[in-house]
């Protein structure tokens, strides 16, 4: 298998995660929807590492770079999927999945400005392109929901933030962990013991019982980040990150296609506005990826 077939699948997987993540929490609290996600993700990869992997790797390992990737993990995942699940809850999964579709052009700009790669005409470009992008996202319609009281999908937007910042902290953990799969895994783990001592001090374990359905479509959110995450660093490893990102980029059409049948709100309805700013802010992103 190519690192351009590992790249369709982690996109799709990554589409189809979002909108079968939106319909595990319709109705339950975006936190403890979040927790299980990391559980079952991390238990999954986990396994795989224990297959695939020398596990020898991480005891030789320094502190530093198993700590970058906690600091990764807590960033990405901790942050990014609460942040993802807020937003989906709020504004829906489609525009969530239109305005995280920014978070390579975030990457690309801290990249210029921590790592000195240089902020390109192109860049700029990309940028100019999300920001219109952004604001016919941010515009109502007339069929909006009436609980969509917030026009700017912020939460969205920090989801794309936390995402296109922990690439800086997993490029210096593989700096002494040459290891994607054990990076990530060990980012997994370290946002889910900070996940279970959030809930516990904030008493979120007791908010009542999740229905059981909901739990089977956490299940289902769950197998699909974990392969979605696993072919994404397997292409990283086959193909330039470059062309893997724009390759990437298939999540957002595949959310808003999805979405209205697995989730089947109104919130989740297709619209000019809808699939016009999904493709400004993916060109945006995809200039930038190409110009890196």
């Amino acid at each position: 298998m190519s690192g351009v077939a590992f790249a369709i699948t982690a996109g799709i997987g990554f589409g189809l995660f979002q909108a079968v993540n939106r319909r595990a929490n319709t109705g339950i609290d975006a936190y403890r929807a979040t927790f299980g996600l990391l559980a079952i993700g991390t238990v999954l990869l986990a396994g795989w590492s224990l297959l695939t992997q020398d596990l020898s790797l991480l005891t030789s390992a320094p502190l530093a770079s198993l700590a970058f990737f906690g600091a990764a993990g807590i960033i990405h995942f901790f942050l990014g999927w609460t942040f993802l699940a807020l937003s989906q809850q709020r504004v829906g999964a489609s525009r969530t999945s239109a305005t995280v579709a920014v978070a390579p052009l975030i990457a690309s700009i801290l990249a210029a400005v921590v790592l000195d790669e240089g902020l390109t005409a192109v860049i700029i470009t990309g940028v100019l392109l999300a920001v219109i992008g952004l604001a016919l996202l941010a515009l109502r319609s007339s069929t909006a929901s009436a609980d969509d009281g917030q026009r700017f999908p912020i939460f969205g937007l920090a989801a794309a933030i936390s995402w296109g910042t922990s690439p800086l902290f997993i490029r210096w953990g593989l700096e002494g962990l040459p290891a994607p799969i054990l990076g990530v895994t060990v980012g997994l783990a370290a946002a889910m013991a900070a996940y279970a001592l959030a809930l516990t001090v904030s008493g979120r374990w007791s908010a009542g019982r999740l229905p059981t359905s909901n739990l089977w479509w956490l299940a289902v959110a769950g197998v699909l980040v974990a392969v979605a995450i696993a072919a994404q660093w397997i292409s990283y490893d086959l193909i330039a990150i470059a062309i893997a990102f724009t390759i990437m980029q298939l999540a957002a059409p595949v959310v808003i296609v999805t979405a209205p049948v697995i989730v089947g709100t109104d919130m989740e309805r297709i619209t000019w506005r809808l699939v016009a700013g999904t493709a400004l802010v993916m060109s945006g992103s995809i200039l930038a990826i190409l110009a890196a």
